[in-house]
C-alpha cells in the first residue's frame, strides 16, 4: 500500500474539521479536508423573484465563489452540481413559491474541493433547519499513472493522474446520489474507486453525526 507525501496511506483520507459559522444567515457551516476548506451559507425560505416562482416547490439558487476572482467555469459546473445533487435530497415541496440560497466559497483548494463543497453544504442545509429527505456525503479519489487509487487526493496528487471520480451517497441507504468521472479508467477500477469512496462516507457521517451531536449538547446544555 503505497504512503503519500503527507504520510497517508493510499486509503486514507485527510484529518475532518467541520466548523459552525457565526454568519449573518439561516445556516452556515465550514467543512475542510486538510487544508481544503469550504464555506458555505444558506438563505431560506424566502421571497423568490417572480420570474424563478414555482408553484409547487421552493427554487433552489445555487452560487459558487473563489476566493480569488470572478467565478469561471469551473465554478458554474460546481454550482450546477450541488443545485442537482441537493434538488434530489431538500424537501422543496413543503415551501413553494419561496427560495433556498446556497452559497459556497472556497476559502482554500488543496484538492477535493466539490467534495468539500457538498458537504459543507450538507452541514449547512442542517443547521438552517431545511427540511431533507436524507444527508449527504461525498468523496473524491484519482487513479495515479502507477494505476494507484489515491483517496481524497491533494492538489499535487492531482498534477500526475490518468482519472479523478467524486461520488455522493445518502447515509440511509448508502446510494449514489451524484457521481463525476474524468479520464481513463477500466470497468474495475471504477467499481474499485467506488467501493473506497462510499466506504470513506461512512467516516463522513461519522463525523457529521459528531459534529451535530455535541452541538445539540451544547445549545441545550445536555451533559453526557
Amino acid at each position: 500500500m503505497a504512503t503519500r507525501a503527507d504520510k497517508r496511506s493510499s486509503s486514507t483520507i485527510r484529518p475532518i474539521l467541520i466548523t459552525p459559522c457565526l454568519l449573518s444567515r439561516d445556516g452556515s457551516a465550514s467543512f475542510s479536508f486538510g487544508k481544503s476548506r469550504v464555506l458555505c451559507t444558506v438563505n431560506g425560505p424566502a421571497e423568490v423573484k417572480l420570474r424563478d416562482e414555482k408553484l409547487d416547490k421552493a427554487t433552489i439558487d445555487v452560487v459558487v465563489r473563489p476566493l480569488v476572482g470572478a467565478p469561471g467555469t469551473k465554478d458554474k459546473t460546481h454550482e450546477y452540481i450541488l443545485r442537482s445533487t441537493f434538488e434530489s435530497i431538500v424537501q422543496s415541496g413543503l415551501h413553494p413559491r419561496t427560495q433556498i440560497q446556497i452559497v459556497s466559497q472556497v476559502m482554500v483548494d488543496d484538492g477535493s474541493i466539490i467534495a468539500a463543497a457538498i458537504n459543507a453544504t450538507t452541514m449547512a442545509l442542517i443547521d438552517a433547519g431545511i427540511p431533507m429527505k436524507d444527508i449527504v456525503a461525498a468523496v473524491s479519489c484519482v487513479i495515479n499513472k502507477d494505476d494507484q487509487i489515491l483517496l481524497d487526493p491533494t492538489l499535487q496528487e492531482m498534477e500526475n493522474i490518468k482519472s479523478v471520480h467524486t461520488f455522493a451517497f445518502n447515509k440511509t441507504t448508502s446510494s449514489l446520489l451524484f457521481c463525476e468521472s474524468l479520464g481513463l479508467f477500466t470497468d474495475d477500477q471504477y467499481f474499485n474507486c467506488y467501493e473506497l469512496c462510499n466506504a470513506a462516507a461512512g467516516v463522513i457521517f461519522d463525523n457529521m453525526r459528531e459534529f451535530i451531536t455535541n452541538k445539540l449538547k451544547e445549545e441545550y446544555q445536555i451533559e453526557s
